[in-house]
């Protein structure tokens, strides 16, 4: 049963919190910015009406799950976490003395929304990025990076093998990798993911542009593996200018334009404004390797890993001076 959150916190807890937390703490100037009632209307639906007890806050466990990503913590240390540092406390609507849900909490909650709710609290935090004014559509890049599997080893021919979504595929100079790839897709101006999705690792990403393809871009750029008729006509029927880099058998095609007009010069080259999100979402979100089996879970991982880059950078771009986050000095 889904109960009513509380944000109301006795004197004495609230004037602690006070002392401990500055106001210029990344995650007071992040709670500030965000009304998180929209995570509980999202839930709503997983939960029943009448029966069964009282279930843990959907926007407290959810705030676990983000300070993970915003920390790049592991399953089994977040939990300790969230009760010794006083930020993390404050942060899920704790008390100063409160325990923290058992580990087991987390992983019942990540399979009771699944990817999809996962997508639409994602999708609601672009829609906050885009009320502030702070996505421009004007140009989206596309890309995919490889996020490998939990398995050290694996054979796709076996039977009953650990991860049975995970597949073979290339990441460049012939390297050979199991495991999934993450696509991608930019607001080149605000650097805001808009849109995300994971396949095994053999799916070519060429072939999921239409998936992460934002509607509302004006103009779209991604290397040579997007260059597709399918593609190029889909750009078209959407009305949305293709500055796809083009393979060298394909310069003269018609579907490619006028491949020498400077705005296409440009925001080709605007391209590699990818490359450090997709290094901070593998160094600094934990997408270098899968954290769960099988491709949902991966896909959960993605979202939440994605959420936690675009409110850091939303922070960073409505408060200008807000440090990125990091670990109180004493932990555990």
């Amino acid at each position: 049963m889904l109960r009513r959150d509380s944000t109301q916190r006795s004197f004495f807890d609230q004037g602690l919190y006070d002392r401990l937390i500055g106001p210029d703490h990344f995650l007071r100037r992040l709670d500030a910015l965000v009304d998180w009632r929209f995570v509980h209307r999202i839930c709503r639906g997983c939960y029943a009406r009448d029966l069964g007890r009282p279930a843990a806050s959907p926007v407290m466990l959810f705030k676990i799950l983000l300070l993970q990503f915003l920390y790049d913590i592991s399953d089994r240390r977040i939990m300790e976490e969230v009760y010794l540092q006083m930020a993390f406390k404050w942060f899920c609507g704790l008390e100063p003395d409160e325990a923290t849900p058992h580990p087991t909490t987390l992983t019942h909650f990540r399979s009771r929304l699944g990817p999809e709710r996962f997508a639409r609290i994602h999708n609601r935090i672009v829609e906050l990025a885009r009320e502030r004014g702070l996505v421009s559509d004007r140009l989206s890049v596309v890309d995919a990076t490889h996020v490998a599997s939990r398995m050290n080893s694996f054979r796709v021919d076996e039977e009953n093998p650990p991860d049975p979504d995970a597949r073979r595929g290339g990441r460049g100079g012939g390297v050979v990798f199991v495991g999934y790839k993450a696509h991608l897709a930019l607001d080149a101006d605000s650097r805001i993911i808009t849109k995300e999705e994971a396949t095994p690792a053999n799916v070519n990403e060429g072939r999921e542009l239409p998936r992460v393809l934002e509607k509302n871009a004006f103009r779209v750029t991604a290397d040579k593996a997007y260059d597709t008729n399918r593609n190029h006509n889909l750009l078209a029927d959407w009305n949305i200018h293709s500055a796809i880099v083009l393979k060298r058998n394909r310069l003269a095609h018609p579907l490619g334009g006028r491949r020498s007009d400077r705005w296409v010069r440009d925001d080709q080259r605007k391209r590699r404004r990818i490359e450090p999100k997709v290094s901070e979402l593998k160094r600094l979100r934990g997408l270098v390797r899968a954290r769960y089996w099988t491709l949902p879970k991966v896909k959960i991982q993605l979202h939440l890993a994605v959420i936690a880059a675009n409110l850091k950078r939303i922070v960073r771009l409505l408060l200008p001076g807000a440090g990125p986050p990091a670990m109180a000095a004493a932990t555990a």
